[in-house]
């Protein structure tokens, strides 16, 4: 099973997480987010990633202030998906021409976004597990583009009644229930969670 940890601020928790073998790291770009990273840290992160994959995060942003950080990345832009957690409009979603992730709800023209060549990944968020379990279209669109679903939690501790299946991808969000004070994350707690034991067990076929 893989697991995407969302929300990375700093080198020490980037550390901790590749010492679990990782498969995936998002970097929160909104301004308004607790777990925004500054871009000068960003930069200077990336020359230590290693196997997993990597996102960056935006929200209701503009197509313009995308473009600004793709193009500040440079060629580095090519090591990040992008990941959009909002309900923008179809022709704003077809207008990215970077391979991006998408928060999928139901309150969009989401038909025609699944649609789009760009779109590489879906995240099923549990909160609305309702919307999406029974939705033949939605799973017909996923099957035919073979697009990559991942099943996303709000927490480490909603993951740990998680039951677990080593065909699922799972993403969490990196939030305060990991921090010792504000943007401090616990180290010692974020590398003795259960759920490393959970997904080598599922992982192993145990």
């Amino acid at each position: 099973m893989d697991l995407l940890v969302q929300g990375v601020y700093d080198i020490q928790t980037l550390k901790t997480l590749q010492q679990k073998k990782i498969s995936g790291l998002s970097f929160d770009l909104r301004g308004k987010s607790l777990n925004l990273i500054p871009f000068h840290v960003l930069k200077n992160l990336i020359p230590l990633f290693k196997f997993h994959k990597n996102y960056l995060i935006f929200e209701n942003d503009k197509i313009l202030t995308i473009n600004s950080f793709l193009n500040l990345l440079g060629e580095d832009k090519n090591k990040f998906e992008l990941q959009f957690r909002d309900f923008q409009s179809f022709d704003f979603y077809a207008s990215i021409h970077h391979p991006f992730s998408w928060f999928f709800t139901t309150k969009t023209d989401w038909r025609n976004i699944l649609t789009l060549p760009s779109l590489k990944t879906v995240f099923l968020p549990l909160d609305f597990k309702t919307e999406y379990e029974d939705l033949g279209d939605f799973w017909n669109i996923v099957q035919v583009r073979n697009l990559q679903v991942i099943v996303h939690s709000n927490s480490f501790a909603e993951l740990e009644h998680f039951t677990f299946d080593k065909n699922l991808k799972l993403s969490v969000d990196l939030g305060h229930e990991m921090e010792i004070s504000f943007r401090q994350i616990d180290q010692d707690r974020l590398s003795n969670l259960t759920i490393w034991k959970n997904l080598y067990e599922s992982a192993s076929g145990q």
